[in-house]
């Protein structure tokens, strides 16, 4: 699997976005590491789903 660089860098882009959001209005406040797993996470699903949907990337369907 080859990372193709302008996705990576929309993916973190938007997951800056919802990492910032997430940050600022979560109620009770989430610990550290629990909010840098939810940011990794965030940046890998939104990678794959624009990888998808506008890359080279497969799913398995036809």
């Amino acid at each position: 699997m080859q990372i193709e660089r302008g996705l990576l860098l929309l993916a973190v882009v938007i997951t800056a976005c919802i990492g910032g959001i997430l940050y600022r209005w979560q109620r009770p406040k989430l610990s550290v590491s629990y909010s840098v797993v939810a940011i990794l996470a965030a940046l890998f699903a939104v990678y794959y789903i624009l990888n998808v949907a506008f890359g080279n990337g497969r799913t398995g369907w036809p």
